[in-house]
């Protein structure tokens, strides 16, 4: 049996050129940038479009029209996630009830910590991190008394040092 003819082997890139990009027509970049729209993720854009993202990022690095068509669409996907984001906190999300195995209801569950995070990004100087408090400021500076204090303990220990000295020559003495 033949074996089937082989493509033949693509000739080097010279350095400093880029490889000839096969594949990206008008079409398929316009289905990227539609899921890439809607998605905001990268990743999942390029794998409805059936696309290799280290591809697409080589081409947007060559193609300044295309770098911002694909950040206008960037920013539409991260507006809709936000959308979407700020729906659930505000609506929240339907969540069945199921009792003994069957769906007997459902009820609405909120997000507070996604409201919170919502809060905190749009309005900062309300909801922001508060700043850390530091422990509370001494009623005395420590070095300083610790500086005034030196005296005082070099006197008590030449006090000391006289007493011992004078006991130890009074039992001397005897």
């Amino acid at each position: 049996m033949a074996r089937p003819a082989r493509k033949p082997v693509p000739a080097p890139v010279p350095e400093g050129e880029e490889p000839p990009q096969r594949g990206l027509s008008e079409a398929v970049l316009r289905n990227f940038l539609h899921f890439l729209a809607r998605s905001g993720s990268v990743t999942f854009a390029a794998t409805r479009a059936s696309l290799e993202r280290r591809t697409l990022y080589r081409r947007r690095a060559s193609d300044e029209e295309f770098a911002a068509q694909w950040d206008e669409a960037l920013q539409l996907g991260i507006d809709r996630l936000q959308d979407d984001a700020m729906q659930r906190a505000l609506h929240g999300t339907e969540r069945p009830l199921y009792r003994n195995g069957k769906h007997v209801g459902s009820m609405q569950q909120y997000d507070n910590k996604l409201l919170q995070f919502l809060l905190r990004a749009h309005r900062p100087e309300v909801y922001g991190a508060r700043p850390q408090s530091a422990a509370p400021p001494l009623p005395f500076d420590l070095a300083q008394r610790l500086a005034a204090s030196a005296p005082r303990l070099e006197a008590h220990r030449a006090n000391k040092q006289a007493k011992a000295a004078e006991k130890k020559n009074g039992e001397t003495q005897e």
